[in-house]
């Protein structure tokens, strides 16, 4: 089992269905991925994603849940609101999976974010820990076109870490629990390793690093992408899996009862 499925439990008590709020949400294999493994039945997800590239798979991937869902692709930040047809839409999770890197004001967007939850609501984000995969995240930065990422990247010390996050949470929200949690997600990489065309190699977990298409990169930025592939892989079974280091930050909003 992936390392959130062991330590993240996210899924109601009650099993009553659920509404879901995705930041970020890419082509949505995460949200799918989690609503499936915490046995969520899911009535209804929003998910935000302005990167258009990724919305007819995100789009796939929602209909497979079955449940009703609509797509934004507007940026969010701390002045988003809902169109005026949704109303005042509250929602039980609400999902960031390593998207604040990119954002010009990484605090004030979970802080907005946390608008949007119900009571005995819960926030899920995704985030790089402390030092883990400061090898792959640099080399992202220095790589990738200067217009993704920005100074929310470089808080003092280069790094927006879990536990920046979880202290902002406690300092500015007090009625809210937070917890965070450290462990490996590992990604099937047997494929990426094995391909001796480097003009070959391509594999979604490289383009997630990057967050460029990996047929763009020069040859030598595909021979440094292989060889940190490589220095955090590990052979299990046969096959390679790279490891990437996370942090799971569980921000929670009891009951006024």
């Amino acid at each position: 089992k992936q390392w959130y499925q062991r330590r993240v439990a996210i899924t109601a008590g009650d099993k009553e269905p659920v509404k879901m709020l995705s930041i970020g949400a890419g082509r949505g294999q995460f949200e799918t991925r989690l609503v499936r493994e915490q046995g969520l039945k899911l009535e209804y997800i929003y998910a935000i994603e302005p990167n258009t590239v990724h919305v007819p798979l995100l789009e796939t991937e929602l209909k497979s849940l079955g449940a009703q869902y609509d797509i934004d692709t507007s940026l969010f930040n701390k002045e988003f609101e809902f169109d005026e047809k949704y109303g005042s839409p509250l929602f039980d999770f609400i999902l960031l999976s390593h998207c604040l890197y990119g954002f010009e004001d990484p605090f004030g967007a979970v802080s907005h974010a946390i608008k949007f939850l119900k009571p005995r609501g819960k926030i899920l984000i995704f985030n790089v820990g402390e030092s883990a995969c400061s090898e792959v995240y640099a080399y992202m930065i220095n790589r990738s076109d200067p217009n993704i990422f920005n100074s929310s990247l470089t808080h003092g010390d280069h790094t927006l870490t879990a536990t920046k996050i979880e202290s902002y949470i406690r300092d500015t929200h007090p009625e809210l629990l937070a917890t965070v949690t450290y462990g490996s997600c590992y990604y099937d990489v047997d494929e990426f390793v094995r391909e001796e065309d480097e003009s070959k190699r391509n594999d979604d977990l490289i383009t997630f690093l990057l967050q460029a298409q990996y047929q763009k990169l020069s040859k030598e930025a595909r021979r440094d992408v292989y060889e940190i592939v490589m220095r955090n892989s590990d052979v299990v079974d046969g096959k390679y899996f790279a490891r990437h280091m996370c942090a799971g930050i569980i921000v929670s909003l009891p009951s006024k009862e």
